[in-house]
């Protein structure tokens, strides 16, 4: 029988700097993340006709749209209609979403966004080929990772509610390259942003995880990658800003 790692430095070093207070090497990747908050703000502002469907979609199946998980699925899908997709988007849409929600200012907003855009983007360092492109919608895929340990740093989660958090989104990380240009590429995209809430959420109610969700065995690279760099994600983490490259 396996047994499931009990550590893991991968997910060990993200929670944790999803919860550290932010060095002073921050400072430009905060103002890289004010200005994309403002940005995806004044796209998500008007209605689309891409979010009118995903709107209707969801109020059928009962959700009601001052839901924040909902709107978050509602913001992600907007953002993914009007710009380039990237994994930048689901930590935009769940942290807006998730921000007015709880009415955190706006320096844990931009803290949160730089927090999740910087974890996104080293995640996909370690797991970037052709062959990982070719089969996965990256946005969603990754961005979801990046997302649900922005959502964990606004609920204020400690460390180990954070790791657990993260390990539930890497259960639920998806999305098919072959969506491009199609519709369900953006659902997928607002998709990612909705389950970063739901998971953070389901670990603040204690649910768990298993400790090594990225690097493990059967974890997230195992599973849709081929190939893995740990050291991608934790070489100079929290002092480094690689998003900024």
């Amino acid at each position: 029988m396996h047994n499931a790692a009990q550590h893991s430095v991968v997910s060990d070093a993200l929670a944790g700097f999803a919860v550290a207070a932010l060095p002073a090497s921050a400072e430009s990747a905060l103002g890289a993340a004010r200005d994309a908050l403002t940005h995806a703000r004044l796209l998500t502002d008007p209605a689309t006709r891409s979010t009118a469907q995903i709107t209707a979609l969801l109020q059928s199946q009962g959700s009601a749209t001052t839901d924040s998980r909902t709107r978050a699925w509602i913001l992600g899908t907007s953002l993914a209609t009007q710009a380039a997709a990237s994994p930048a988007m689901p930590v935009l849409a769940a942290v807006i979403a998730t921000g007015d929600k709880l009415g955190s200012s706006e320096s844990d907003a931009i803290a949160a966004v730089a927090i999740g855009t910087e974890a996104a983007t080293r995640i996909l360092a370690a797991v970037d080929s052709d062959e990982f492109r070719a089969r996965w919608n990256v946005a969603s895929s990754v961005g979801l990772l990046g997302a649900v340990l922005a959502v964990s740093r606004l609920l204020r989660l400690d460390e180990a509610h954070t790791r657990h958090a993260l390990g539930i989104a890497a259960t639920q990380a998806a999305g098919l390259a072959h969506n491009a240009d199609h519709a369900m590429e953006a659902i997928e995209i607002g998709k990612a942003a909705a389950d970063a809430l739901e998971a953070a959420m389901i670990a603040k109610h204690g649910f768990t995880s298993a400790a090594a969700s990225i690097d493990g065995r059967r974890g997230f690279a195992a599973l849709m990658a081929y190939r893995f760099d740990a050291s991608a994600i934790t070489d100079a983490l929290g002092t480094r800003w690689t998003s900024l490259d």
